[in-house]
């Protein structure tokens, strides 16, 4: 009998801890940064996307709207997924979005993902060729200024020529300098010009030659 009921106990403790193999919560919280103005950024999106293993499915896991403070708080749980993306989404500023890994979080503590953006804000490159010849050739390309996202004006070499009379409007982050390097082809007219943009405004550069 004594066997008998070391051998219920050992199996009833197998069954309690093999039940609750691969339980747990996970807690990811951060802060949302405004960069432009350097402050926390209230009244943000963040949404959290699990891909599950094998499906490669994304369902949303948890969402928020940061406060004053730019933060968020997430506790979700313990699945099998292969990763987690951080999605953070406010009208006029730059979309982010922050991949997590699996294996990156832990379950007996806080893990931290700080995400940064900036507001949007718009240079108008107003070019003005006031003495034209059919001959004249202006080439210019950003200098400095943002690129890489799919808003961004092209990134290379422009080239105008003859009479010009017409602006480019480019995307940039907000309290950050747009800047450009120009040259008149056949005349000593080169330089660079640059102004800072206006968070959620455009800012008007102008190029006269």
């Amino acid at each position: 009998m004594k066997l008998i009921n070391v051998f219920l106990l050992s199996l009833s403790i197998m069954l309690l801890f093999g039940c609750n193999k691969g339980a747990g919560t996970f807690t990811l919280e951060g802060v949302i940064t405004d960069a432009s103005f350097n402050q926390p950024l209230a009244g943000a999106a963040v949404e959290l996307y699990g891909i599950s293993s094998g499906n490669n499915q994304y369902a949303l896991v948890a969402s928020a709207v940061t406060g004053e403070d730019g933060k968020y708080t997430f506790t979700f749980d313990r699945t099998r997924t292969e990763k987690y993306t951080l999605y953070v989404k406010k009208n006029q500023y730059f979309d982010q979005e922050l991949e997590v890994y699996y294996s990156q979080l832990k379950l007996k503590e806080t893990n931290i993902r700080n995400v940064t953006t900036t507001a949007k804000s718009w240079v108008e490159i107003k070019i003005f060729n006031n003495n034209a010849a059919n001959n004249d050739h202006l080439q210019f390309i950003r200098q400095q200024g943002k690129n890489g996202c799919s808003e961004c004006c092209f990134s290379g070499i422009t080239h105008l020529y003859g009479f010009q009379d017409t602006s480019i409007f480019c995307i940039n982050d907000g309290n950050s300098l747009y800047s450009i390097e120009y040259a008149v082809f056949g005349t000593s007219n080169t330089g660079i010009l640059g102004v800072t943009t206006t968070p959620f405004d455009t800012t008007v550069l102008n190029l006269t030659y």
